[in-house]
């Protein structure tokens, strides 16, 4: 049986619970977000990824400075981007399905350059 296609908001907020839902059980990752408040961080990743996705207007914010402190490695981005990918394919096949999968990708090798520029290496 094959899977749909993101198209909506709905589809968005299922991704983005399923996929904190897999960050909240590793074992590599879910240490970053031990005093993460979700009530609040949900709706933004959901805010983030309408915006990003579908064109959903209302998510303002840098995203990076909210990653910037963390201690966050190349390994941590690995992991990351995994797990995405994997909720991805779990729930949803397609033009947008891949084109989230691409801007994760995207996200994860700027956050990664752009921590390393921090760092100075």
């Amino acid at each position: 049986m094959s899977k749909r296609d993101i198209e909506t908001e709905a589809d968005l907020e299922t991704l983005v619970n399923a996929f904190y839902d897999r960050i909240q059980k590793d074992a590599l990752l879910a240490p970053f977000f031990t005093k993460t408040h979700w009530e609040h961080h949900l709706p933004r990743m959901i805010s983030f990824w309408n915006f990003l996705l579908i064109g959903k207007t209302g998510f303002s914010g840098n995203v990076f400075d909210a990653h910037i402190q963390r201690h966050i490695k190349e390994k941590h981005f690995t992991a990351w981007l995994s797990l995405f990918e994997q909720s991805v394919d779990d729930l949803y096949e397609g033009k947008t399905a891949d084109l989230a999968k691409q801007k994760a990708t995207e996200l994860g090798m700027i956050f990664s350059w752009k921590l390393k520029e921090l760092e100075g290496e």
